[in-house]
């Protein structure tokens, strides 16, 4: 009896080990899908790349790639089609914050973990969500842009990006702050909401009606360096630190095409996205989401913090500010390869 008795509860012990790892998720190598709001700009493709590189890393693989092309209802049905791919776990960047909780429910209906980057969702439950403080971004860039503009006088142009997204407000309302407090120079608001051809139109317009602008914040410079840029250059306006008629400009994204300006000179500095984190640690949350790991407050392994924002767990990365004397670290994710 004693024989049989240990036998039994010999099975019984590996059955209920079988059963427990078939229910959670230790057993499972990870699919990853990935939802991108658009790849038309480098920072979603470097996003993708080293996501793809991070789940290999981790024993996965990328099962698919989605381009939503900005298309918020698109998005959604990217998510079904990343579950019906096979996706047991999704990165997603957000087109709309609002309009993304029915693909968040549908993931949640088949108990697919999901972990947000660059920004938080307004609805729908998500494992964590991993990005920049994006407050504190604002605030260094007032900082920047009050060290690069000197002693000189003259009034500065702020370009927003859209105040309908958690990041666009932020970026706004740290550099708001920071910069009323070193600085008593006005500032002239214009929105472009994300959209490159509108800030070259906003920067025209302003310039035409301001010509003593001495400062100039972008919210973004993977999307707005570029055409204000040209507007500068197109009233003779764009001219490198160190010569009369430079006027100071600062940024926030950390792109290639800022990097580039940051060496010749015509971009003062520019607050850098961790972009490559977001996807390195981005990606291990759902490896540790797949081992059925809860999430919880406190400092990270990689000089960050989480914290409890509302519902969600937000993993706070720290974001370098970029000049000339930095421009070359090769860490940067606007150095990608």
């Amino acid at each position: 009896m004693n024989k049989l008795l240990k036998s039994m509860l010999a099975t019984t012990v590996f059955v209920s080990a079988a059963a427990f790892a078939s229910q959670g998720y230790a057993a499972e190598k990870m699919k990853l899908g990935l939802s991108m709001p658009t790849l038309n700009t480098p920072f979603f493709t470097v996003l993708v790349n080293a996501a793809t590189d991070e789940a290999k890393t981790v024993g996965g693989e990328v099962v698919q790639t989605t381009n939503a092309n900005r298309d918020a209802s698109q998005q959604v049905t990217d998510f079904r089609n990343l579950i019906s791919a096979g996706a047991n776990v999704i990165l997603a960047g957000v087109v709309d914050r609002a309009a993304i909780k029915p693909a968040l429910d549908y993931a949640k209906s088949h108990k697919v973990p999901v972990v947000i980057v660059d920004d938080k969702p307004a609805a729908g439950e998500v494992y964590a969500v991993v990005r920049a403080d994006n407050l504190e971004m604002g605030a260094r860039a007032a900082e920047a842009l009050t060290a690069a503009m000197g002693n000189k006088k003259g009034t500065v142009l702020q370009i927003t990006g859209a105040l309908t997204t958690t990041n666009g407000r932020n970026r706004k309302d740290g550099f708001d702050k920071a910069f009323k407090k070193a600085s008593d120079a006005k500032i002239i608001e214009q929105t472009a909401n994300w959209d490159g051809p509108t800030s070259a139109n906003v920067a025209l317009t302003v310039m035409s009606g301001n010509p003593d602008i001495a400062g100039i914040y972008l919210a973004t410079d993977t999307l707005y360096y570029d055409p204000v840029s040209s507007a500068l250059k197109s009233r003779s306006r764009l001219v490198p630190a160190g010569q009369s008629g430079h006027i100071a400009m600062v940024a926030i994204d950390g792109g290639s095409g800022a990097l580039k300006a940051i060496r010749k000179g015509f971009l003062d500095a520019t607050i850098s996205q961790p972009v490559v984190d977001y996807a390195k640690h981005g990606v291990d949350y759902l490896k540790a989401a797949l081992d059925g790991k809860p999430m919880k407050e406190g400092p990270t392994d990689h000089s960050s913090t989480v914290v409890k924002d509302g519902a969600y767990f937000v993993d706070e990365l720290p974001s370098p500010i970029i000049t000339n004397a930095n421009v070359d670290d090769k860490t940067l994710w606007g150095n990608a390869k």
